[in-house]
């Protein structure tokens, strides 16, 4: 089989001039700031009463989790190295709880991430009352009750056309973000 290299070239160059002109047409705008306490979200029944907070959007969305006070940010970071300790001892798909990835940078920012469909629910898995399987912050699974203020910025990523946002474009946005805030937790996209 004899593969032609420089059209594969010549296109990959085509695919990224069609990428930076569709990136040219974006708009990255504040959407929202919510903030929780920590007592806010510590079972499904306490967040199904605050997930009001949470408002809806059609648009793609990148979000950052900040916890409000640098002390508690050390306290936290205590607590899920102990119970990530735990963890990796139980059993993968079974009681095991996929934990975000720990960067252990010196960040006020815990999580940078996106959604391009169910803001809320991502925002339920992070907080720790949905799901064990997704790879999320699940909060309230190990910051043993402590009690802190979060907040979460959403930023809106809307497109000048018509057209939808794909989610490439929304993960190159998500990159930068991930790249100037250094969270402490999770993983760079998947780019």
């Amino acid at each position: 089989m004899k593969i032609d290299t420089k059209d594969i070239v010549k296109q990959s160059e085509k695919f990224a001039l069609n990428t930076a002109d569709q990136i040219s047409r974006i708009t990255v705008k504040p959407f929202c700031e919510i903030s929780f306490h920590s007592s806010e979200f510590r079972d499904r029944a306490t967040i199904k009463k605050h997930l009001y907070k949470v408002p809806k959007s059609n648009n793609p969305l990148i979000y950052i989790f900040q916890v409000q006070s640098t002390k508690t940010i050390s306290t936290l970071i205590e607590y899920f190295e102990d119970y990530h300790s735990s963890n990796k001892l139980k059993i993968k798909n079974k009681d095991r709880v996929n934990l975000s990835r720990y960067n252990k940078t010196s960040s006020d920012i815990l999580y940078v991430g996106s959604s391009t469909t169910d803001f809320k629910t991502r925002i339920k898995n992070h907080l720790g009352t949905e799901g064990t399987r997704v790879y999320s912050l699940h909060l309230c699974k190990w910051d043993n009750c402590l009690e802190y203020d979060l907040k979460i910025s959403a930023y809106e990523v809307i497109s000048e056309s018509e057209e939808m946002v794909e989610r490439f474009i929304v993960e190159i946005l998500e990159q930068q973000f991930w790249d100037k805030l250094s969270p402490i937790f999770g993983k760079r996209s998947g780019l």
